[in-house]
């Protein structure tokens, strides 16, 4: 009799208050404890396992948030730390991209990522403002300033973050990662800074993707070449896919808004497909698709997208880096919305 009560009760409660308790407790191994089990070294470094076991801003960022989002602040601290002391740039501010374990110079390119900076400024605000606490405000505040100073700009019409402070400024063009414009990130930012920048750079990413050209599937590209004329198309440089990168595009679309209509061209493609047989990749000029399906951390994005109930992860041992981090923003993009 007990156990059909509590049965009634486990129904009664709704989606939202599951997953709310599940993220809670402390009382059993979490999705963020295997986590840090597998890439978080003692020292404070994520690391990624899909790419010769390199730390970069990226994953020193979700780190971070995944950090944040199960209150765990000796592992945000530590992590924090290590970033501060081995990917900081002391004449720029921002965040060396990467950090190396395979040869003599662990920093051998001084280049920043964006969407690192992003990410670590936006986690340090939210942080502060959970914990209270008032360095971590000023070194996220610190941080977005300089990323709005060093990195965006206006082109074609459009105010755009460009990848990194070198090497995507052409002279009648950039190259920008849609990737890169994380629209929770310019949201919060916008609400705590109040510099209309941020909601420009949301607004003008949404209408850039509104407004693909070159390409015959209407998914953001991996790497986008956005021209003085406001003219665009996937960038040369690189296959041009819709691919491990752009995922994130429709990630960050629904954690700002789930219900925003740039959204929908990703769910009338994903309907195309069987939700276990959805490609790896598609290429957005030639239509070519991948012959082999999404993985874990994909997947997990493209069920956040067509509406389904985001639970928490089971990161397994075969999991690289990437895939199980996809699938914690994923499910945190669910929490944040629900």
């Amino acid at each position: 009799a007990v156990n059909m009560m509590l049965k009634k009760f486990i129904k009664s409660l709704s989606v939202g208050t599951l997953v709310a308790l599940s993220i809670s407790s402390q009382s059993f191994a979490s999705a963020w404890d295997d986590y840090k089990a597998k890439y978080l070294q003692q020292d404070g470094a994520i690391v990624d396992t899909g790419n010769n076991n390199m730390s970069h801003s990226e994953g020193q960022g979700y780190g971070l948030m995944f950090a944040l989002a199960y209150d765990d602040k000796e592992s945000f601290e530590k992590i924090l730390n290590w970033t501060n002391q081995n990917l900081k740039d002391p004449k720029s501010g921002l965040f060396y991209w990467s950090y190396r374990r395979d040869g003599s110079d662990p920093i051998p390119d001084k280049n920043n990522a964006t969407d690192g900076d992003l990410f670590i400024a936006w986690t340090l605000i939210k942080a502060g403002k959970k914990w209270q606490n008032k360095a971590y405000l000023k070194q996220g505040e610190t941080l977005a300033n300089i990323v709005t100073t060093l990195t965006a700009t206006k082109v074609g019409g459009y105010n755009v973050v460009l990848p990194g402070v070198s090497g995507f400024f052409y002279d009648n063009y950039v190259v920008v990662n849609p990737s890169y414009f994380i629209y929770p990130a310019f949201k919060d930012l916008a609400n705590y800074t109040y510099i209309k920048l941020w909601k420009e750079l949301s607004s003008d990413g949404k209408k850039l993707l509104n407004n693909l050209s070159g390409q015959k599937i209407k998914l953001a590209p991996d790497w986008l070449e956005l021209h003085a004329d406001s003219t665009n198309l996937p960038a040369p440089q690189w296959p041009s896919r819709s691919s491990y990168d752009a995922i994130r595009v429709p990630l960050y679309l629904y954690w700002a808004d789930p219900n925003c209509p740039e959204l929908q061209v990703y769910k009338t493609y994903y309907a195309s497909f069987d939700a276990n047989n959805t490609p790896a990749w598609v290429d957005v000029v030639t239509e070519e698709k991948a012959n082999y399906f999404m993985s874990s951390g994909l997947k997990a994005v493209r069920d956040l997208v067509m509406g389904k109930v985001i639970l928490e992860p089971e990161i397994t041992k075969s999991e690289d880096y990437y895939n199980a981090s996809l699938s914690m923003l994923a499910y945190l993009a669910y929490l944040d919305n629900h």
